[in-house]
C-alpha cells in the first residue's frame, strides 16, 4: 500500500477491546526446558512455526500502525526463507529468520501519515524456532536502530539490543506457549541486564475489534521487562477459523501514555529500505554506522 491513512486509534472509534468477564488468576511460572535440536526439525527440515496463536509462516508478512504524540509509526514483520544456525553448548539449532522493521513519520498540522515518506528507524533480524510441542522459542536478534542520543546529523546507528543465545550467558526463551493457560508466566528471553522479557497469559477469550476485522477467542498476554519498570504491553493474538489468521492483532502499550498498535494488513507496501539487504538503515540515510 502506498499510503496508510491515519488510524482512528481512540477507544470507541476504530479499536475496541471487549474482554470477557472473569476474575484474575494467580500467576505460576512455566519452566519449559529447551529441547534438543532435533525436536525443532521435521523430516530433516526446520519445523514450521504454525502455533495457532502466532503462526509465522514462510513468505507471510504482517503490517502494523500506531499513532503517537510525535506522529505515526509503521512496523512490518516479514517471515523470510532464511535460516540461522545458532550454537548452544556445542549443539546446533536451526532457526527461522524473521525481519522486523519500523518506520516513523511526523506529519505537520492535519497532514495524513504517509509510509512512503517515513524514516526507517529500526531494522532487526529475529531468530525463532518451534518445537514439537508447539512452543515458539526466541534465540536472539541482530538489530540496528537510530541512536536516540546521537547529536550528529544524520545520527549514528547503534546495534544496542542485539543478543544471541549461547553467547555471553544468553539463553533462548519461550515467546509463545504451545498450550497457554490463564495464569501462566514464562520468560521470553534472557541475557542478564540486557534482555529479560517476561510474558503472562491473561485470558483466552478476548474479543478484538479493529478496522481490519473482528476477532474472538483471542489470547491476551501481559508482557514486561524488569529492566524497564512501568513499561507494559498487552498483546492480543487471534486465530481465525480455517486458516492461520493474523496471529498478533493488537498491542496496547502502557508507557505513561497509552499507545495502540493495530494490525492493518498483510503483504508488501512501499516504504524506504523495505527491500534492501539488512541492515538497510545506512542505505536510506536514516543513520550512519559508527566509525571504528
Amino acid at each position: 500500500m502506498d499510503k496508510i491513512k491515519r488510524a482512528r486509534m481512540a477507544a470507541g472509534l476504530s479499536a475496541a477491546i471487549l474482554l470477557a468477564q472473569g476474575g484474575s488468576v494467580l500467576g505460576r511460572t512455566v519452566d519449559v526446558p529447551l529441547p534438543a535440536p532435533g525436536d525443532f526439525m521435521d523430516g530433516g527440515d526446520i519445523r514450521e512455526i504454525d502455533n495457532q496463536y502466532w503462526p509465522l509462516l514462510e513468505g507471510r508478512t504482517y503490517a502494523y500502525f500506531a499513532e503517537t504524540e510525535d506522529g505515526c509509526e509503521y512496523s512490518k514483520l516479514t517471515v523470510t526463507d532464511q535460516m540461522r544456525e545458532i550454537d548452544i553448548g556445542g549443539q546446533t539449532y536451526k532457526t527461522r529468520v524473521v525481519r522486523d522493521q519500523e518506520w516513523v513519520y511526523e506529519p505537520e498540522d492535519d497532514e495524513e501519515c504517509d509510509v512512503t515518506e517515513a524514516t526507517l528507524a529500526e531494522d532487526t533480524l529475529d531468530f525463532y524456532g518451534q518445537d514439537s510441542n508447539g512452543h515458539i522459542w526466541y534465540f536472539g536478534e541482530d538489530t540496528w536502530s537510530i541512536d536516540d542520543e546521537s547529536e550528529e546529523e544524520p545520527p549514528l546507528c547503534t546495534a544496542d539490543g542485539s543478543w544471541l543465545a549461547g553467547e555471553e550467558g544468553a539463553v533462548p526463551g519461550t515467546v509463545m506457549l504451545g498450550n497457554p493457560l490463564p495464569g501462566d508466566r514464562y520468560q521470553q528471553e534472557y541475557w542478564e541486564d540486557e534482555a529479560e522479557d517476561w510474558g503472562a497469559v491473561q485470558r483466552l477469550n478476548a474479543t478484538v475489534e479493529i478496522d481490519w476485522g473482528e476477532y474472538s477467542g483471542c489470547l491476551m498476554t501481559r508482557e514486561w521487562t524488569p529492566l524497564e519498570p512501568g513499561e507494559i504491553e498487552h498483546k492480543f493474538y487471534c486465530p481465525e477459523d480455517g486458516n492461520p489468521g493474523p496471529g498478533l492483532t493488537f498491542i496496547r502499550e502502557l508507557k505513561g501514555k497509552t499507545v495502540y498498535v493495530e494490525y492493518v494488513g498483510s503483504g508488501p507496501f512501499n516504504a524506504p529500505g523495505e527491500f534492501d539487504a539488512f541492515p538497510a538503515l545506512e542505505t536510506v540515510d536514516s543513520c550512519v554506522m559508527p566509525k571504528e
